[in-house]
């Protein structure tokens, strides 16, 4: 049962075949994508679309039909245009509510945050786009202290109230922006709606995976995941694996090639659940993930996570070297070495040498 359960994720996560096009459209798909690591976000896209490059992922995020910014579990995601609106009237509360003890700790509150929402406003009306740098600088002319930890609360504070977005690069920097000005218009769901549409998109992209799992990624409470639930199972279908029950989207079993791939850190297939034992023998779990929640790109070989990646750039070239978990026969690493070629064609780099 479990190789069939890494099977059905690889399917349902586009891995293996995938009927989408454009960049905006699998980030809808899947709902959001973890986006704190602005290279590894857009590979995250790239290999779930053969054939497309990095700069069609940039573009569409220039274009505004994608939205990178504070979402889910207070972390930057990839957010398709249309649901950014909704996302963030969702998760607000449930973020904030998370917050409030570190916001005691710095010594700040609602009064304060108001302060700075208003500021920030201020400073980036009018289509001005702002670094952190620059903001946090603009701040701290004003008066509000931003050490300790406190630019991180108010920058996520504002992103959560749907005040600022990321706007366009500065250099290699991302810029803020105000979301009402970058993006004009956006749809708004009821709540209950909301949760079932979110749910829905969650186990459809990520299943088979359970009620826990979608609460870890949404970030959302048990209760809300339930509801969330509730709404999208007739569009479920349910299976049991060692006594729980496992969501995903309907369909019939289809046979599945060898799968050698290399995703980026912090992909959806793995820190998308909060069982991960499934996908990587638990042994090796600290290769993946540190102690200070860095999440490492991985090998995956049907559907199990058996090393790490890293790459090296220069001019023109891409070098990638792999650490397996275990020794790997020389046949073994070389069914990789697709998996490295798309990679280089979709920074469009040559690859000058992968081991």
């Amino acid at each position: 049962m479990l190789p069939d359960l890494a099977t059905q994720r690889l399917l349902h996560q586009q891995l293996i075949k995938t009927s989408f096009k454009k960049p905006a459209e699998i980030v809808a798909f899947f709902g959001a994508m973890q986006a704190q690591e602005h290279a590894n976000s857009k590979w995250g896209i790239g290999v779930r679309l053969p054939g497309i490059k990095d700069a069609d992922i940039e573009k569409a995020i220039s274009n505004k039909s994608l939205i990178r910014t504070t979402v889910f579990r207070g972390t930057l995601h990839l957010v398709a245009a249309a649901d950014i609106r909704w996302m963030l009237q969702l998760v607000a509360p449930t973020v904030k509510t998370r917050m409030n003890s570190m916001k005691k700790k710095m010594g700040m509150d609602d009064a304060l945050l108001a302060k700075t929402n208003q500021l920030i406003i201020k400073a980036l009306k009018g289509g001005n786009h702002l670094t952190r740098k620059a903001l946090t600088t603009h701040l701290e002319e004003k008066g509000i202290a931003t050490d300790d930890h406190r630019m991180n609360h108010i920058i996520y504070h504002a992103a959560v109230d749907g005040i600022i977005c990321n706007g366009p690069l500065s250099g290699k920097l991302f810029t803020y922006t105000l979301l009402d000005e970058w993006l004009p218009s956006s749809a708004t769901l009821s709540r209950e709606t909301a949760l079932t549409t979110l749910a829905q998109r969650y186990f459809t992209s990520h299943g088979p995976a359970t009620i826990h799992d979608f609460a870890q990624w949404s970030g959302l409470s048990i209760t809300e995941a339930k509801t969330g639930l509730t709404g999208a199972q007739p569009h479920l279908q349910a299976l049991e694996i060692n006594d729980s029950t496992y969501w995903m989207a309907p369909g019939k079993k289809k046979a599945v090639p060898d799968t050698h791939l290399l995703l980026p850190a912090f992909d959806e297939y793995f820190i998308g659940y909060k069982d991960r034992s499934m996908l990587i023998d638990m042994a090796f779990a600290k290769k993946v993930m540190t102690v200070n929640g860095i999440f490492n790109p991985i090998m995956v070989r049907n559907g199990q996570v058996i090393g790490t990646w890293k790459r090296t750039f220069k001019k023109d070239s891409v070098t990638i070297v792999t650490e397996s978990f275990k020794p790997l026969k020389k046949a073994d690493l070389k069914a990789f070495e697709p998996a490295a070629q798309q990679y280089a064609d979709f920074t469009g780099l040559t690859l000058a040498a992968f081991s």
